[in-house]
């Protein structure tokens, strides 16, 4: 045989039919909260390193080393600007810096 060939399952066909798509689509396309998306009880279990990166111009290995309290940077982000939130280098949403108690924290502002 010199051509490859694809076959597809036996009932694979008549599934795709069937498939409804108001299923998958939320009947709210905007949450509130992401506790009421309806995967949450799986999505709430999944470990991935999650990442808000904001670029600083002119900074070098030696700045990170040489990091005091209290030190400020510029950066090329606009301050009013949200910072995209990254779970395992896929945007998955955008974000803004908030301080709490003395530590920076994250509140997540829109989901994709």
């Amino acid at each position: 045989m010199s051509e490859m060939q694809m076959v597809a399952p036996s009932g694979a066909a008549e599934m795709a039919e069937k498939v409804d798509l108001g299923e998958a689509t939320p009947a709210v396309p905007w949450m509130a909260r992401i506790e009421q998306h309806r995967a949450w009880n799986i999505l709430s279990q999944l470990p991935v390193a999650m990442s808000a990166e904001i670029p600083l111009s002119r900074f070098r290995v030696k700045d990170l080393l040489a990091l005091t309290e209290g030190q400020v940077f510029e950066t090329g982000w606009s301050d009013t600007e949200d910072v995209p939130l990254k779970a395992a280098e896929v945007q998955i949403g955008w974000t803004e810096f908030e301080v709490v108690e003395q530590k920076i924290a994250l509140r997540l502002t829109r989901l994709f």
